[in-house]
């Protein structure tokens, strides 16, 4: 058991938590955006698994924006005297399922740059994820996220850009966006930053 820390945007929201009602859980499309802004990102739910970065090799080969590829493999390859490096089970699509982000920590300063206005503090992860695979009627994948510098991109792999969340998620391969009932006493108001 151990706990982590979630930030909501209005301070109603909290209730909800504390006494066990239903609350949103949403797509991870929902969070993308074309510019990185609290908790909107340019390149969330996107897959990029290579020792090359894919969009490097424009303008010899272009992956569109909804390309979706999971084994993509070449070698030896030359295009108007220029040798492409080889690529080996390379993998670049987009991934959609629902995600349910908190924090490692409590901080005033999170809450803020994520436009926030409130934090609760989940006092049993487990138990809560616990509760919501049920609900949901598949196993979520949770764990901290890591952080890079390189293009590389998953749901737990994150632009160090975005280190200072120090997130933590859990992340359903289920495409419908779903509200949840939170069990009773898994959740205690924290701080309000109004």
């Amino acid at each position: 058991m151990y706990s982590k820390y979630l930030y909501l945007t209005e301070v109603e929201w909290y209730m909800n938590w504390v006494n066990g009602g239903e609350v949103p859980i949403k797509l991870a499309s929902r969070y993308k955006s074309n510019t990185r802004n609290g908790i909107l990102t340019p390149d969330e739910n996107q897959i990029h698994e290579s020792k090359t970065d894919l969009n490097s090799l424009m303008p010899f080969i272009k992956f569109e924006e909804n390309f979706d590829c999971k084994n993509i493999n070449f070698k030896n390859i030359t295009i108007n005297g220029v040798n492409l490096p080889s690529i080996e089970n390379a993998k670049l699509y987009k991934e959609d399922g629902l995600i349910l982000s908190f924090c490692n920590t409590e901080s005033e300063a999170i809450a803020k740059k994520f436009e926030k206005k409130v934090c609760v503090k989940i006092l049993d992860i487990n138990k809560l994820k616990e509760s919501f695979d049920k609900q949901i009627g598949c196993e979520g994948i949770m764990e901290n996220c890591q952080y890079t510098n390189s293009h590389e991109r998953n749901h737990f792999l994150k632009s160090n850009l975005d280190e200072w969340q120090n997130e933590f998620r859990i992340f359903w391969k289920s495409n419908n966006e779903k509200y949840l009932k939170v069990p009773q006493d898994i959740a205690v108001l924290v701080k309000t930053y109004i």
